[in-house]
């Protein structure tokens, strides 16, 4: 190309229009004659609104026009073309308002930008959702869906940070199903684990609201009970060994034996202190018989 040479617009791979203030086609380039699938003849001293679609002319006229009368320019406006046999064209359009409420239009087919678009999103959710499920699989047990041991410490420093700025105690329960190698060694392992999940759905459906169940391994399991004395700890821990005690699951009884530590106030114990207290409180309920409550001293 010759220094100082004009450019022919023919040449840009992107569509360029001049619009007169009456929105008749003043110029069009190669571009948009094959856009449209007509000649040029046949676009220019045409209105505009003939090559764009009803919602694109309704958008044009309540913003495109507006927006140029105010700022003098529009950027990255999409509208819809009509191409050939009425096919529609998604397009993105940047406008310039010159002298005499002339109109200077660039466009382009943004099909494929859309289609990017779409599969970034796609992407996006399928990444999310990946996510969340390997959220879901280090955080909770794939048996009863409860909290792991680990994650229910992960709640416990957030439990233990509100006590501290609220003046106020917590509970922590730890549970032992009774005699369970005897459900297992009797009834088979399919049946140990409905077990397992009756007694995590028991705890879910009879906790509090705010309330924390976690499944530690094996047949322990352990509620964390934010705010909560020691007379409201125990009377939850009673009503809960009761209700499981009532149970049959599969022709099965079973009890349990549960530990338990209360906090005290503007005292901040660390956590693994409290969970070696709650395991050595449910110890003691076991020596003394199984099926009762014992309370750790703090």
């Amino acid at each position: 190309m010759k220094k100082n040479a004009v450019p022919n617009l023919n040449d840009f791979f992107s569509g360029h229009l001049i619009v007169n203030k009456a929105r008749k086609i003043l110029y069009c380039n190669n571009y948009i004659c094959d856009l449209s699938d007509q000649s040029d003849k046949s676009l220019i001293d045409n209105p505009l609104s003939k090559f764009v679609t009803k919602a694109s002319n309704i958008f044009i006229d309540s913003y495109v026009y507006p927006l140029l009368m105010h700022q003098s320019c529009a950027q990255e406006i999409q509208i819809t073309w009509i191409g050939k046999n009425g096919e529609t064209i998604p397009v993105v359009v940047n406008i310039k308002l010159g002298s005499e409420d002339i109109s200077y239009w660039s466009l382009y087919v943004c099909e494929n930008r859309d289609k990017l678009h779409s599969e970034l999103l796609k992407a996006n959710e399928k990444l999310e959702k990946q996510s969340q499920e390997l959220f879901r699989l280090a955080t909770t047990d794939p048996l009863t869906g409860l909290l792991n041991r680990r994650e229910l410490q992960v709640q416990a420093q957030k439990v233990t940070h509100q006590a501290a700025r609220n003046l106020s105690t917590f509970a922590l329960l730890f549970i032992d199903i009774d005699f369970f190698k005897r459900v297992n060694d009797t009834y088979g392992h399919p049946a140990g684990d409905k077990v397992l999940i009756c007694l995590a759905n028991i705890l879910t459906q009879e906790r509090r609201v705010t309330d924390i169940v976690a499944r530690m391994g094996g047949e322990e399991f352990a509620l964390l009970l934010p705010n909560i004395d020691e007379e409201n700890a125990y009377k939850l821990a009673e009503r809960l060994r009761k209700k499981i005690e009532k149970q049959t699951i599969d022709h099965i009884k079973i009890t349990v034996s549960i530990g338990l530590v209360v906090t005290r106030k503007n005292t901040q114990t660390n956590f693994d202190i409290l969970l070696e207290l709650a395991d050595q409180a449910l110890y003691e309920s076991k020596e003394w018989g199984r099926n009762r409550t014992h309370v750790a001293q703090l």
